[in-house]
């Protein structure tokens, strides 16, 4: 354990609500056309497309199934009756239909106030405007019983329900649950004209966190020679992503993000985009000088036996892709444009390629299921949680290294629950684990 802080970082206490504002963390719930393998010019043009007519590409929600039997059990083939209906209402926490019929007013009732719209949906009914939910439907050509009109009119002016659109129910319950903040957290898509500005913005933002409480044990498993360091993450900023089609890239510069964000649009590909915030804690040793000054991003603090801890805002860019075929190009990108090599530096170290800015020798990148790229190994992701389980750190080892953490766990921190995940890491990064290479 250490001491009290002799030298107190510049950390931001941040409530909850206050770290999620930060770290980007709310979600956009308008999707965009899955991308074909082709040039930007296309991708932005089928999208373009797509907006002025206001209609859906069936490709963008075509993944609502395999959401909701991941997160939240519900079986994509189920029939659809009144009772599977409910039991999938219920699954995503809102209230269930109520009489014997099964109509698309009453499932668009249901939806809209699992939504949290409920308000929004009664206000067509306002003595402002008595008549609002009946201009609406009338406009848009669509029939409903009188007592789910105000609903409807809510679901056709956001773009939920449309008389000339086939009505899919999962599909449709599935977007209500992402605008309850229930399905996925994420900036944008990487084919989104602003999704740059978008990403900037989040990173400028970011400020040091804590949690004592974990702290507190990181210290001792960094101390004690157990790991050699860990993150500190808040699970309000949690991407919720598909795992299939996910990877975790880790990284601290911010334009490196921006920039790989821009490259993999540049090659045709397309997915959503979420940006993690964590406190990277690793020791900080003598030989590397004096500490700098603190900023909100970045110190060093004194332990009470005289070593140093390193506390630095890091991210993980959680980038779920619209196939896994993409997911697999992902190692080529990096390895091509992302990573540093002998023959691609100079004498001091400088690239002599042509790579994106503070590119790694020995980036880290990994899948939570396993990869066709046999050179990807395992680790596990040793995860702590605190008693809230909001907020949580992550330390990678190897399969045999789990114990010795799980047995400092039950040691220092009985209290607290430990979740080991197998992880698949790129060989870089393997390599700088196993101490195998530099590069």
């Amino acid at each position: 354990m250490y001491g009290e802080r002799k030298h107190p970082l510049l950390i931001l206490l941040l409530s909850a609500a206050m770290v999620c504002l930060m770290a980007g963390c709310g979600q956009k719930t308008q999707g965009r056309p899955e991308a074909a393998a082709g040039s930007t010019a296309t991708v932005q043009a089928d999208a373009a497309a797509a907006k002025k007519t206001g209609t859906e590409s069936a490709a963008t929600y075509e993944k609502a199934g395999e959401y909701l039997f991941s997160y939240y059990g519900i079986e994509p083939d189920q029939e659809i009756t009144l009772k599977s209906v409910n039991e999938m209402i219920a699954a995503l926490g809102g209230e269930p239909i109520t009489g014997d019929a099964l109509s698309d007013g009453a499932v668009i009732k249901a939806g809209i106030k699992l939504a949290g719209l409920d308000e929004l949906a009664q206000s067509y009914l306002n003595e402002a405007a008595p008549d609002k939910a009946a201009k609406v439907l009338e406009a848009d050509g669509i029939l409903t019983e009188e007592a789910y009109m105000p609903y409807v009119a809510c679901a056709a002016d956001l773009g939920l329900y449309a008389k000339d659109r086939p009505f899919d129910i999962r599909v449709f319950l599935y977007r209500c649950m992402e605008i309850a903040g229930k399905g996925r957290h994420y900036l944008g898509r990487l084919s989104d004209d602003d999704l740059m500005e978008e990403m900037q913005m989040v990173l400028d933002s970011m400020s040091i966190f804590e949690n004592r409480e974990l702290e507190d044990l990181g210290t001792e498993l960094v101390l004690d020679g157990i790991v050699t360091g860990y993150g500190l993450k808040y699970a309000g900023c949690e991407a919720r992503f598909l795992d299939p089609y996910t990877i975790k890239y880790s990284h601290s510069d911010y334009q490196h993000a921006v920039q790989l964000a821009g490259l993999l649009r540049s090659e045709g590909m397309d997915g959503y985009v979420q940006l993690e915030p964590k406190v990277s804690v690793y020791e900080y040793l003598k030989e590397w000088g004096t500490p700098p000054a603190p900023s909100p991003t970045y110190a060093v603090q004194k332990t009470e036996n005289g070593r140093y801890l390193c506390y630095s805002i890091e991210y993980d860019l959680m980038i779920e892709f619209d196939s896994a075929e993409d997911k697999e190009k992902f190692h080529d990108m990096i390895e091509n444009y992302a990573k540093k090599y002998d023959d691609r530096v100079d004498e001091n170290g400088n690239p002599t390629a042509k790579l994106l800015t503070e590119s790694w020798w020995q980036p880290l990148y990994s899948s939570a299921v396993p990869v066709r790229n046999e050179e990807f190994k395992e680790m596990i992701d040793n995860v702590v949680y605190d008693k809230t389980g909001k907020y949580s750190i992550h330390t990678f080892t190897l399969p045999e290294g789990t114990s010795a953490v799980t047995d400092k766990v039950a040691e220092a921190a009985p209290e607290l629950e430990m979740s080991p995940f197998k992880v698949y890491v790129n060989p870089a990064f393997f390599r700088y684990v196993t101490g195998t290479d530099h590069q």
